[in-house]
């Protein structure tokens, strides 16, 4: 059973910022942004050449569709949305979190860029073969697929997801080597 503790904002930001750049967040976002397809696009706290000014707990706590995805396969999702459900006053590219609240749970960093690496290798090697959409289509296909699954408690129903996950996923080559690096 977990100890219940406190913790800060800044605190829980930093923890999951050190988590994603453990599971190589940064390689993923790389393609992303090259792709005209950056999660934080349009954001007015995000400035050019500078990243974020203004990070918080909701945009911490996000995860786009290829984060997700990895994540999932790693075995490690069920453990950042439990951290993360924790953390009260997450809203849409703000946050009204409080400086202080009670934690059960803690996330420790992974080491897993390795992944991330892999991932956007396939994602690279693919992209020219494919129309300038594609990659968008599959993250957000690949966000809705891990949330169904997520969201089931029918194992049929994940399934099926799973099935349909693996056959779009099946030249992802480089990606399913480095999965099995886990085993």
């Amino acid at each position: 059973m977990s100890k219940l503790r406190f913790a800060t904002k800044q605190k829980v930001i930093e923890l999951g910022l050190a988590f994603l750049d453990g599971a190589g967040a940064g390689h993923v976002c790389k393609v992303c942004i090259a792709s005209g397809g950056s999660c934080c696009q349009s954001c007015i706290f995000l400035k050019e050449g500078a990243g974020c000014q203004k990070r918080n707990t909701s945009c911490t706590a996000w995860l786009c569709g290829f984060l997700k995805y990895i994540l999932y396969e790693a075995g490690m999702l069920h453990d950042w949305e439990a951290f993360w459900e924790q953390v009260p006053g997450q809203k849409f590219r703000e946050d009204e979190t409080p400086p202080f609240f009670p934690v059960d749970r803690w996330l420790d960093a992974p080491d897993v860029v390795f992944l991330s690496q892999a991932f956007v290798e396939d994602l690279n090697m693919l992209l020219p073969s494919r129309n300038m959409l594609w990659i968008h289509e599959l993250k957000e296909t690949l966000d809705r697929y891990v949330d169904k699954i997520m969201d089931s408690g029918d194992p049929e129903t994940v399934r099926k997801v799973e099935k349909k996950i693996d056959y779009m996923m099946a030249d992802f080559r480089h990606f399913r080597t480095a999965l099995e690096r886990l085993a």
